[in-house]
């Protein structure tokens, strides 16, 4: 049953880990502090980076779905069911397990519930009652509050196996740097490109034909 544990907490940080990785990356595309800055070298590429917007916000959404929910109808690796199994096998002292418990209910739950809006209406399923407008507006749920449920589920996790066997998981990756970069260099080329082009215009405009 240990193994169990284990496995459970490996797939669960990997869960995690992915789900702040497409954070990253949708949120340098849509941030006000990155947006303005790359806004001419994304439209450039416009279907391209409109298509990986939607992606990565989907792939966020349906992650963080994924660490916290619980079907009756089909057996489900998740959180609550992590904390199940702490309990039952005393992984942890009750004290940490009543901290944990809280923690998902009053902190992981709610801000669960607004992404379940999104994944359940728009990227899993096409509501036939409300726009994708208006399923936002129901959900209610803002990019900070996206990045709060994947703090919280690293928190959760860490402060479980740390009371476990006094281990904690870095959660330190980040796809920001690399997506500034990539689309640094695109700029950089764009640019450059343009200036070539300027300076063959140029070259031609000087040169006599009559």
């Amino acid at each position: 049953m240990s193994a169990d544990i284990e496995r459970y907490i490996k797939t669960l940080c990997d869960t995690i880990i992915f789900a702040r990785l497409n954070y990253d990356i949708w949120r340098v595309y849509t941030s006000p502090a990155s947006r303005p800055t790359y806004l001419q070298t994304m439209n450039r590429y416009r279907l391209f980076f409109q298509t990986s917007r939607t992606a990565h916000l989907g792939a966020l959404v349906v992650l963080l779905y994924r660490l916290y929910e619980t079907s009756p109808r089909h057996p489900t690796l998740n959180i609550p069911k992590l904390l199940k199994m702490a309990e039952e096998q005393k992984a942890v002292d009750n004290a940490t397990l009543e901290s944990l418990k809280q923690i998902y209910a009053n902190e992981a739950k709610p801000l669960w519930t607004k992404a379940g809006i999104l994944r359940n209406e728009w990227f899993a399923h096409l509501s036939v009652e409300r726009s994708v407008d208006e399923i936002f507006d129901k959900a209610k749920v803002t990019p900070n509050e996206l990045r709060k449920l994947i703090e919280v589920s690293e928190r959760l996790l860490n402060k479980l196996t740390q009371a476990r066997n006094r281990e904690t998981h870095a959660f330190n990756v980040d796809a920001h740097d690399d997506t500034v970069w990539l689309l640094k260099d695109l700029q950089y080329a764009r640019e450059k490109r343009k200036a070539e082009e300027e300076e063959l215009r140029k070259q031609g405009d000087d040169k006599w034909d009559g």
